[in-house]
């Protein structure tokens, strides 16, 4: 198992008696601090109708000056990264992969070199679907990023674990959840550990449309929207312990 996925199980095992925000950013950095991840934050995409802009803002750690820049300057609709959070459930690179045209979105090219000015030259940026039933997103950034594309699903867990433990220390309530079956508990441990869909289909001995069509009944009942969630629901309430 990849080290980095050794260490997002110890980050998951801490997480949860983690006291407050600043906390979960604390053991966020300490796991990522050497692969060049400088900066965190957890958010709302957006503040609600009745909201300060900040208060979309759960938990962060970004550099001094840069959200009362984004605020003053009204960056949130013009921001490709948060756009782009609407239309995909997988971590991206900030802003590299995140769709802009800088002629013809000059106010998006301007955020981008703000940020840079700021340090944050590098991220990524992690959908996630809340309890709330807000989207959300957790941002890891810093000046050069160190971490190869096939430890990104270590990085989502990681991402899910921290905004979750941020609703709720928020007092965000729960979503209801129906019990898992004995083969679904299965499918989710060999997920946990990393194995693609074919590889839990071959140690099942069962097919891989089989295998898909468990991984959507455990989001049905657990109340997520992805396999990575679902993972971490099961692992924070103990449903599964890979």
């Amino acid at each position: 198992m990849d080290e980095i996925r050794c260490r997002a199980f110890e980050f998951v095992e801490k997480v949860q008696k983690l006291p407050d925000a600043a906390s979960v950013l604390d053991a966020m950095g300490h796991v990522l601090g050497q692969h060049g991840f400088d900066y965190f934050c957890c958010s709302y995409l957006a503040p609600a109708a009745n909201e300060r802009p900040r208060a979309a803002v759960l938990a962060e750690r970004l550099p001094a000056g840069f959200l009362d820049m984004y605020s003053k300057e009204q960056f949130l609709h013009a921001d490709p990264a948060l756009r782009y959070c609407n239309v995909t459930v997988r971590p991206f690179r900030w802003f590299r992969e995140a769709p802009y045209d800088p002629k013809r979105e000059p106010r998006a090219a301007e955020l981008v070199r703000r940020a840079h000015d700021f340090g944050m030259v590098d991220g990524v940026m992690i959908p996630v679907a809340s309890p709330a039933r807000r989207l959300g997103q957790v941002f890891f950034g810093g000046a050069s990023i160190e971490l190869p594309d096939r430890q990104l699903p270590a990085l989502h867990l990681m991402a899910l674990y921290g905004f979750d433990r941020s609703l709720r220390l928020a007092g965000v309530p729960q979503v209801l959840q129906l019990a898992l079956s004995i083969r679904e508990r299965e499918v989710l441990t060999l997920a946990a550990i990393g194995r693609s869909t074919e590889q839990i289909a071959d140690r099942l001995h069962i097919t891989a449309r089989t295998v898909k069509a468990h991984v959507r009944s455990c989001c049905d009942k657990l109340g997520a929207v992805t396999r990575t969630q679902a993972v971490m629901i099961a692992m924070r309430d103990r449903i599964i312990s890979p």
